[in-house]
């Protein structure tokens, strides 16, 4: 994804996209989901630009990704993985 960032942010209005569960922490299996947290630029955030952003992702990765804001997380879920969210 690090050669896509200008895409991303071109097309999708993405300032900032995140791993974070198995996938980085090396511990996937064949039928692991990318979890992935993502940030927009003021303005750009709205469920139709999200929704292209996931299929675009999980048509570019070939899996099914479950994307999400950092600030969305569940409390108890959001401090078990802030710090070890890998940014792209």
């Amino acid at each position: 994804m690090e050669d896509r960032k200008g895409f991303l942010r071109e097309r999708f209005g993405v300032t900032r996209l995140g791993i974070f569960g198995s996938f980085a922490e090396e511990g996937q299996t064949i039928s692991s989901d990318i979890d992935m947290v993502v940030e927009f630029e003021k303005g750009r955030k709205n469920i139709h630009t999200f929704l292209q952003l996931k299929r675009f992702l999980e048509k570019e990765l070939f899996r099914k990704v479950d994307l999400g804001f950092e600030h969305s997380l569940k409390p108890i879920v959001r401090e078990n993985v802030r710090n070890r969210i890998i940014y792209v």
